[in-house]
């Protein structure tokens, strides 16, 4: 998970590099080794996901740049460290800071959660929502 405290290397890492380049070195990041997925993890994030690749979309770009691919996976593992798991077991999300890209150079942090349910939801829906299904 992309986290506050590794926004240097998440910027790093969005370089276009040559294949043979080792991005983890170039972030400064050390490789945590999967059990079900291929491709290694950022040792230093507090959550993992490992995915099995599905598909790639390409954008065509308007500019210099030629081309944008989006990469869908599913995940098939999650790693949690334990010191950011909350009593009632989900995740400590404003302790983790992940962020989020946004628009042009802005980037958001989650520093703070709510919970909101969807009015008239019940059964198997609440059960989806609420991560029970």
């Amino acid at each position: 998970m992309a986290t506050f405290d590794l926004k240097e290397a998440v910027n790093i890492s969005a370089m276009a590099v040559e294949k043979n380049v080792d991005e983890f070195l170039e972030a400064g990041v050390t490789k945590a080794k999967s059990i079900d997925a291929s491709a290694s993890r950022v040792a230093e994030s507090p959550c993992h996901f490992e995915c099995k690749y599905l598909s790639t979309h390409r954008l065509l770009g308007n500019g210099s740049v030629g081309c944008v691919d989006i990469v869908y996976g599913e995940v098939i593992r999650i790693h949690v460290d334990d010191n950011f798991i909350l009593p009632s077991g989900k995740l400590d999300i404003p302790k983790i800071k992940p962020i989020a890209r946004m628009e042009y150079y802005d980037y958001a942090v989650i520093e703070e959660t709510f919970e909101m349910r969807i009015p008239g939801a019940s059964g198997v829906a609440e059960d989806g929502l609420g991560g029970k299904s």
